[in-house]
């Protein structure tokens, strides 16, 4: 069975991935590095970088948000190590707004806080709430600021058609962080990859909604099989 390479995205850890851990594959499910000197118009490339020196073989790589971006990074510097592209709330782009930039910059606890509330549906458990407010509280002011502003700077978007690999989407329908709107600017460049949509969850989803994302993620695995990757 191919390795499966799951990314987290800013000011997170491998932890966005807890629920996956049962499915039982090969997976990898590290924490990305902390890369203090990297100016965060050059991290996602670096992050790219790193992640493909942790591969020993080519792979599905599945990347949530700033993660996603990282994912298609990979594919554009590397083809022959990406078998196919799961992205998990993210888009071709990633525009931040100037306004929680200069919160995370002056307060970036109030704005993680902000982050965690706008990445879980109300629809969801509480709990998963509470502890994503406590676990957002412990990623450092630098480490937050220079995430979220290298997402800023993200756009394959003049790209997207150089990567061959399979690509699918998945998404939520109350993702506030990543709005199907920003999503559905793939398919300017893939009009035909496929696209699963959860609903009840938010930017969280594979916690949020553990049971179908990890149904979406196995009917993927099949659909690649089949292809022969």
């Amino acid at each position: 069975m191919s390795r499966w390479m799951f990314i987290h995205g800013a000011a997170s850890n491998h932890h966005t991935w807890a629920r996956q851990r049962r499915l039982g594959w090969d997976v990898w499910m590290g924490d990305l590095p902390t890369l203090n000197h990297t100016a965060p118009r050059y991290l996602i490339d670096h992050l790219a970088d790193w992640c493909l020196s942790q591969l020993t073989e080519p792979a599905i790589v599945v990347g949530h948000s700033m993660g996603g971006a990282i994912a298609q990074t990979m594919a554009l510097k590397n083809p022959k190590s990406i078998l196919a592209l799961v992205l998990v709330g993210t888009g071709p782009h990633l525009p931040v707004n100037s306004q929680l930039l200069d919160l995370l910059a002056n307060d970036h606890i109030q704005a993680l806080e902000k982050i965690a509330r706008w990445s879980i549906s109300k629809k969801s458990d509480p709990k998963l709430l509470e502890v994503s407010i406590e676990m957002a509280k412990t990623v450092s002011k630098d480490r937050a600021l220079q995430e979220f502003t290298a997402c800023q700077f993200f756009d394959a978007r003049p790209q997207l058609q150089k990567i061959s690999c399979p690509v699918y989407l998945v998404r939520a329908t109350d993702d506030k962080m990543t709005p199907t709107a920003l999503s559905d600017e793939f398919l300017i460049a893939w009009p035909d990859m496929p696209v699963f949509d959860i609903a009840d969850a938010g930017h969280l989803m594979m916690l949020e909604q553990p049971e179908k994302f990890n149904t979406i993620l196995d009917t993927i695995r099949i659909a690649i099989k089949e292809k022969g990757v």
